[in-house]
């Protein structure tokens, strides 16, 4: 029973074991991963600031805009074409803007006897812009907003021609001629046209 072994019980061999992977092959697997992952890090730089797309830091694109600049060289070379005599007008034209002088009605006065006198009478002028006329209120009404909204007054006038309604639409009235014509330049400029009336 001595030299037996009991049931169960494996003998343990005392002879060392190969390893699977040798150590000298482990640790080159090591040092090349190592490696590899130092190289991505250098390609890859995360620490290095992202350019912007737009900029340009190519060298030779830097030397073809520096040769764009031969126009300094080129200009006192160049000869200036003078411009024609008729091609240039005399004096600038001005356009006087028209105006147009209402009919004045002659106002009716008493004398000393009593007696009813027709005379006309010196009235300071006043000057009004007319627009245009509507046979249509509506469209009437939306021009005179138009008017409002440039800062002038306006109002709708309702007259009867040839027994056809016409609805004019005027502004002012202006106690200056000067006045007057700054305000149709106001219009002009919304694209309103309009004359002005001396009344």
């Amino acid at each position: 029973m001595f030299g037996k072994t009991q049931r169960g019980v494996s003998e343990r061999s005392t002879k060392p074991t190969k390893p699977l992977i040798p150590k000298w092959l482990g640790t080159l697997v090591l040092v090349l991963i190592v490696i590899c992952g130092f190289v991505a890090l250098m390609l890859w730089k995360p620490w290095a600031p992202v350019a912007t797309k737009n900029q340009v830091t190519s060298e030779h694109y830097q030397e073809d805009t520096n040769k764009d600049y031969r126009f300094y060289e080129l200009l006192p070379q160049q000869q200036v074409t003078p411009i024609p005599q008729q091609a240039v007008p005399e004096a600038p034209v001005r356009t006087q803007p028209v105006i147009v002088e209402a009919p004045t009605t002659p106002q009716p006065s008493l004398n000393e006897d009593g007696e009813t006198v027709i005379t006309a009478a010196p009235i300071q002028p006043s000057y009004i812009l007319q627009v245009r006329s509507f046979s249509d209120p509506d469209s009437a009404d939306a021009r005179r907003a138009e008017i409002l909204l440039n800062g002038l007054s306006a109002e709708v006038v309702k007259s009867s021609e040839n027994g056809q309604t016409w609805y004019r639409v005027i502004s002012g009235p202006y106690e200056s001629q000067n006045a007057a014509v700054i305000a149709q330049q106001t219009l002009q400029h919304s694209g309103i046209d309009s004359i002005v009336v001396k009344r």
